[in-house]
């Protein structure tokens, strides 16, 4: 057997050599040269880029290889991957998810198409060119949001309040793929988890605290997850169920990381899915709280392996990604005094670095997850956690904005 992955995390983050241990083939990875060094002899090849977003070469070698001897399977797990992996199997007629399948889960406007007849959706349009942004707002008014159909991590993403908001987004000009849809005001959820052939295998519900475009206002992201007793718990389920049931998803477990809006009026609208793991703690988070890794069973699952949805725990998580200010970052305080921490990313290296805010959602000088015994419980530890890092971290904050260092992989 022989298996191609694309990859684009840093070791840190993937351990294929453990996940994929005791499977009969041979493994080839193509990743960003940053990362390629530090993946182990378990590869029979390792292929780098510069740039791997760009960098046509990927195709024409992976074609290359087929041709000289059979690829069986093609993993790919990143959001930014996940079509590129669809089209080569269909080009060179691998079995996996197919790019069909893979545009559905990438793109919002194709995902909102598909699951508007069975799910509530936003009002929504595809921007091919201002005039239909124009007739969007004379139909709908504002505020809408505006946001490219295949970004990730809230990228791009802005909220239009009022005319003059409307007025410099049209001054700025358009870019390229994106669309609009209606505001809704209420509160986001994520559900993250396994699904195969209408099965839900794992299932595991949270509510945003803040809310994805919380880094636009110097504010932190953080997470909580739900009580099998919250009043939304169920529906969120069946909801859930409804939208992937209406998309083309593929004959192999996947994992998805999904977000649903619920208004002021109790409506549930997806906002959208994914057929990916989710950012931020999140796989951590329903790995400590269920003793499943839903990245590992993600991955295993594309090259034709038994997943493991055996839930060895059943406990509650939360976690929170700090954002950069704006101004330079002189030190962040690690020592931590709460027993209910269960994990603390700080990246030393953004120590004496200049930011000029977040960049995205997932953009974080620091990452925590934690434990509870009840999502009041969590939430309230949230926030005790969030006021400790305002005290304990130093800035030197500037007035104009300086050379922006990113934080995210």
């Amino acid at each position: 057997m022989r298996t191609v992955i694309l990859n684009r995390f840093s070791p840190n983050t993937v351990n294929y050599e453990e996940w994929l241990s005791g499977i009969d083939s041979e493994f080839i990875i193509f990743s960003k040269h940053k990362h390629i060094e530090h993946f182990g002899d378990f590869f029979d090849e390792k292929i780098g880029y510069e740039n791997i977003d760009t960098d046509q070469r990927v195709y024409s070698a992976i074609v290359e290889l087929h041709q000289a001897k059979k690829i069986d399977w093609i993993i790919a797990a990143h959001e930014f991957d996940l079509l590129k992996a669809g089209q080569l199997r269909e080009y060179l007629n691998i079995k996996g998810q197919t790019a069909e399948s893979a545009l559905a889960f990438r793109d919002k406007v194709v995902m909102k198409e598909k699951v508007s007849e069975v799910a509530n959706v936003p009002a929504f349009v595809r921007i091919n060119h201002v005039f239909d942004l124009l007739e969007f707002k004379s139909k709908h008014g504002l505020p809408i949001v505006i946001k490219p159909v295949d970004s990730a991590a809230s990228v791009g993403v802005q909220i239009v309040r009022d005319e003059t908001d409307f007025e410099r987004l049209l001054a700025n000009g358009l870019d390229k793929n994106l669309e609009a849809e209606c505001f809704v005001d209420g509160d986001m959820y994520h559900i993250d988890g396994l699904y195969e052939k209408n099965n839900m295998l794992l299932y595991s519900p949270s509510r945003y605290i803040n809310g994805c475009l919380a880094f636009q206002e110097n504010n932190y992201l953080g997470s909580v997850m739900l009580d099998t007793e919250d009043l939304l718990y169920e529906r969120l389920q069946q909801t859930l169920l409804t939208v992937l049931k209406a998309l083309p998803v593929p004959d192999h477990p996947i994992a998805f990381h999904a977000e649903f809006f619920h208004t002021t009026n109790d409506q549930i609208l997806l906002c959208e899915i994914a057929c990916r793991v989710g950012g931020g703690e999140i796989n951590d988070g329903v790995k400590f709280a269920t003793g499943i890794d839903i990245l590992q069973e993600s991955i295993r699952s594309q090259c034709g392996q038994t997943i493991n949805i055996t839930q060895t725990s059943n406990k509650l998580t939360g976690w929170m990604l700090v954002p950069p200010q704006k101004g330079k970052l002189l030190s962040v305080n690690s020592n931590l005094p709460f027993e209910w921490v269960l994990k603390c990313t700080i990246k030393e290296e953004n120590i004496g670095k200049s930011f000029n805010g977040a960049e995205s959602s997932v953009d974080a000088i620091a990452s925590l997850l934690i434990y509870g015994d009840s999502q009041t419980e969590i939430e309230s530890r949230l926030h005790t956690l969030y006021l400790w890092f305002q005290e304990n971290t130093v800035w030197e904050y500037h007035s104009e904005p300086v050379s922006i260092g990113h934080t995210y992989e």
